[in-house]
């Protein structure tokens, strides 16, 4: 028993979608770049990150603010808010699994703790993809700490990759490039934007009052039911809502929480979702 829906029976509504995630560093994946190291992959981790994402990290930012401003991977539009000033010989860059953040990392959700070295150093992005200290001792810039002054690195919320560039330290033990390079642990938010298609399942009195489960009828072939269902009052059941394409080929199949007798009386409508 089928019956075809129609625009009119569809409605579908897009949302956004939050989960938190709590890593360590074995879940991540950390490259050290050195600029000339006579290891090439080291220098080649140097080259990938200068090329992707920080062309505009030149000497050429300090004279010149529009290079500053220049489209990066996972942030296509700057506007001038996400600093490129610290990218040095030296830093490291950290890629999440995208399997651990959906689509792309909330803004304002990271939180790095690293608790591996002599001071415990935790540092947290301020929604532009700049990432800086929460607790740090020591600096020479009465600016605030998510300034250009003093922010420590970035992260490329679409794609899952943090950076540590800053190499000052933290405190008279600890130094920045040192972060990421024992036990940490990051948590955030991943995204995931959500597509809900609803149908509205209408049947009139006088539709589908003939059920298709096969228990109904007596052991054998001769196709009796059973004595207790021979009842001219005894009512269908809907238990399930299958969802078939144009083929009829089974997509998807809604069951309800507990059957619910088919009305002969008046008309049901079910509702049924699907997120994807």
């Amino acid at each position: 028993m089928f019956k075809n829906f129609t625009t009119e029976h569809q409605n579908v509504y897009e949302f956004t979608a939050h989960k938190t995630y709590k890593l360590n560093q074995s879940d991540l994946s950390r490259y050290q770049f050195l600029s000339a190291s006579n290891n090439s992959t080291s220098a080649s981790y140097y080259h990938f990150a200068r090329i992707n994402f920080y062309l505009s990290g030149s000497d050429l930012v300090g004279s010149n603010p529009k290079f500053n401003s220049y489209p990066t991977v996972g942030n296509k539009f700057n506007n001038d808010k996400m600093f490129f000033n610290k990218f040095y010989k030296t830093g490291s860059l950290i890629s999440i699994p995208q399997s651990q953040f959906g689509d792309k990392i909330k803004r304002g959700s990271f939180t790095l703790t690293d608790s591996s070295t002599a001071s415990t150093i935790k540092i947290i992005d301020d929604s532009n993809g700049n990432l800086y200290s929460t607790n740090a001792t020591f600096s020479q810039s009465v600016s605030a700490l998510s300034s250009s002054d003093n922010y420590v690195g970035n992260i490329f919320y679409d794609i899952g990759v943090f950076s540590i560039t800053e190499t000052a330290s933290f405190n008279g033990s600890v130094n920045y490039s040192d972060v990421t390079s024992g036990d940490y642990t990051v948590q955030y938010q991943g995204t995931r934007d959500l597509t809900t298609y609803e149908w509205a399942c209408g049947v009139q009195p006088n539709e589908m009052n003939f059920t298709e489960n096969v228990t109904i009828f007596k052991g054998g072939a001769g196709g009796n039911l059973k004595d207790s269902l021979t009842s001219s009052l005894f009512p269908t059941y809907i238990s399930e809502v299958g969802l078939y394409d144009d083929d009829k080929n089974l997509m998807g199949i809604a069951k309800l929480s507990k059957v619910i007798p088919k009305s002969t009386k008046m008309p049901m409508k079910f509702f049924v979702r699907m997120d994807y």
